[in-house]
């Protein structure tokens, strides 16, 4: 065998592995109608989001109605770092972002979907799409095809999102009133 055929056939058998990688990997879950969310005034939130060992905090302030969703993250200072949109258009960041997240904007947008959306909403959304979700005694499990994807704990004023699949875990405390911002919710760990 010349030195060519082998190198050809080492490329081909990598690629054959990267490609059935990325066949196992979950899609994205689909996210329910705008229409089946409660409304909310904008409302600050502390989150806290850990990963492989790196913490990082951020204030959030959320909003939503039937015709979208959105989430502006910004600095402990107030300083709005990114924009996260879900509307008719789906998920995206705005345009201006401070900073690059290790997440992607259907990442972020599905996490708060499974906490925020009422169960059926979210059950008639996953169909018969692989994903089903679960209640727990402490809250929601989502899954993918039989392997739990994430746990969703908490109330209204903390919720915890752990994301076991990607590591990931996201605090969502609500803030105190406004003349008192580090008084939260939910404990600091």
């Amino acid at each position: 065998m010349t030195l060519a055929r082998l190198v050809i056939r080492s490329l081909l058998a990598g690629w054959l592995v990267l490609l059935a990688g990325c066949a196992t990997r979950a899609v994205h879950a689909p996210l329910p109608e705008l229409s089946t969310l409660p409304a909310a005034d904008a409302r600050t939130q502390r989150l806290t989001f850990i990963h492989q060992d790196e913490r990082h905090e951020l204030l959030g302030v959320l909003r939503h109605d039937e015709s979208g969703l959105q989430l502006a993250l910004l600095s402990p200072q107030g300083q709005r770092l990114l924009t996260l949109v879900h509307d008719a258009r789906g998920p995206r960041f705005l345009p201006g972002a401070r900073f690059e997240p290790p997440f992607t904007a259907e990442w972020l947008a599905s996490r708060l979907a499974w906490s925020l959306w009422p169960a059926p909403a979210l059950e008639q959304a996953f169909g018969d799409s692989g994903w089903t979700l679960r209640d727990a005694a402490d809250g929601r499990i989502v899954e993918y095809r039989g392997r739990t994807m994430a746990r969703i704990m908490g109330s209204s004023d903390c919720r915890i999102i752990d994301d076991i699949e990607g590591g990931y875990r996201l605090r969502v405390a609500t803030l105190g009133d406004d003349s008192n911002r580090t008084e939260a919710a939910c404990p600091t760990d």
